[in-house]
């Protein structure tokens, strides 16, 4: 529905979910297929036109009955033996470098205090409440700053 005043030309309603069956050598261009009617759409897109899906992926996969590829995410140490993370294993936090919301979701992207400084996004509630204040004072400050230099 488009409000008075709205060109059709400029609002685009977004057809979906998809699911990405093939890519081009290069990863540039992507066939895909609709998740509910099972069709192709006749030509391949450009990876730049694609929109992710934040939404829950299982139940497009359980409904449709689509079986996904299996990934297999290795850690390794910068060092030559390979090593596995556990989920009861705890890092420090360095400091928080941004943050971001995705479907009413808060993730930080963290810096931890390891030897190699490895970066990753967590969740709001991986993190403690001390770094978040840390990272709310350490915003302030860098505004506080920018409002200085304008001045």
């Amino acid at each position: 529905m488009l409000k008075p005043g709205e060109s059709p030309k400029f609002h685009k309603v977004w057809r979906g979910p998809f699911l990405v069956t093939s890519k081009s050598d290069d990863g540039l261009l992507c066939k895909l297929r609709h998740c509910s009617t099972g069709k192709e759409p006749r030509a391949a897109l450009h990876a730049n036109r694609l929109k992710l899906f934040q939404d829950d992926r299982d139940s497009i996969f359980l409904c449709h009955s689509i079986k996904p590829k299996e990934v297999i995410v290795s850690h390794s140490s910068p060092s030559s033996d390979t090593t596995t993370v556990t989920d009861d294993t705890r890092y420090p936090i360095e400091r928080l470098l941004n943050h971001k919301k995705i479907s009413n979701k808060d993730y930080y992207l963290v810096k931890w205090e390891d030897s190699s400084g490895s970066q990753s996004c967590e969740l709001v509630e991986n993190i403690s409440q001390y770094a978040i204040e840390q990272y709310i004072i350490e915003r302030r400050e860098k505004a506080k700053r920018r409002r200085k230099r304008r001045v």
